[in-house]
């Protein structure tokens, strides 16, 4: 079990792997490896681990950043932030946390 969800509930892109292109999935999906493209997880989690790199949209019910992102975020619950994370673009959530050490540039959308 990673992160709170067991292997046969999530989607793993592995450190060694480059995506360019859209996924849309119906389960958690972990990067960390390199994405550029959009992501569509409306009922799930999206995790981008510490190696992880993503540059573009994302639709989730949550999202969880230690890695980096540039883009934009619409979560239908809460973005998480970590100290290790490096985000900046848009974020549109119910909630919104930001570890201290983060680095963060971004506009923010609550509601």
């Amino acid at each position: 079990m990673e992160n709170g969800i067991s292997n046969k509930e999530k989607m793993a892109i592995s450190h060694s792997t480059s995506i360019v292109g859209n996924i849309k999935a119906e389960e958690h999906l972990i990067i960390n490896g390199t994405v550029e493209g959009k992501i569509k997880i409306n009922n799930y989690t999206l995790f981008i681990g510490p190696r992880g790199r993503l540059e573009g949209e994302v639709h989730a019910q949550n999202v969880r950043i230690r890695g980096r992102m540039r883009g934009e975020i619409n979560a239908m619950g809460k973005v998480e932030i970590t100290r290790e994370a490096n985000f900046s673009g848009k974020i549109k959530s119910k909630g919104i946390s930001v570890e201290k050490g983060a680095y963060f540039e971004a506009s923010v959308e609550l509601g």
